[in-house]
């Protein structure tokens, strides 16, 4: 079945669901970029037409567009390194093309709420990770209120110079807590920090 005839459909299945309201089903990187701007969206579904390095930079092009939207991933080319790579652009998930539509309503649902969408075994991965026998000494303390908060931002999917803008300090500032996260809860990727934030991940 053509792409476009399978984007229309699913636009008016899901403008069918209760509270939740289909603004535009668009075509192509112009279109998109438009459609974010006039409307805002809480949520973009991207159709995923551009494996590899080409789909992080343009995750990272929408979410510059427009900071407030959360932006799901449907690929067919679903990896681990596509989520991570997603993440990292600032995006809330990858759901896959293949999946059942009552899965990819309850992606965009969620990530409506805030939350980060991500298969099961890069979540256990870091689970596995933050489960590691910790000393005190490296855990170097609990967090700050200051380092809670940035923690938050990072698991709504705020970039460095997001955060700096909504806390009134400097990108510097932020990268320095960042860096005092990462050594608390002894963990090194902001996927690993977002889990933390919306209480997936143990407390130190």
């Amino acid at each position: 079945m053509p792409r476009t005839l399978l984007r229309e459909l699913l636009g008016l299945k899901l403008g069918r669901e209760p509270s939740l309201e289909v603004v535009a089903c668009v075509d192509g990187v112009p279109a998109v970029v438009e459609t974010l701007k006039r409307y805002e969206p809480q949520v973009l579904l991207l159709d995923d037409e551009m494996p590899g390095p080409g789909c992080e930079r343009f995750v990272r092009k929408l979410r510059a567009t427009a900071p407030a939207t959360r932006i799901l991933l449907l690929s067919a080319h679903l990896t681990d390194d596509l989520l991570e790579a997603t993440l990292r652009a600032g995006g809330a998930g990858v759901v896959p093309a293949q999946g059942e539509y009552a899965m990819l309503l309850r992606a965009v649902r969620a990530v409506s709420r805030g939350e980060l969408w991500a298969n099961r075994r890069l979540i256990a991965g870091a689970l596995e990770q933050a489960r590691e026998p910790k000393s005190a000494a490296m855990l170097g303390g609990t967090l700050s209120d200051r380092e809670r908060e940035i923690a938050e931002h990072v698991g709504r999917g705020l970039r460095n110079k997001e955060i700096a803008r909504r806390l009134g300090v400097t990108e510097k500032t932020v990268k320095n807590h960042l860096s005092n996260i990462f050594r608390k809860l002894n963990v090194d990727n902001r996927f690993a920090v977002g889990l933390y934030s919306l209480d997936i991940l143990p407390k130190p």
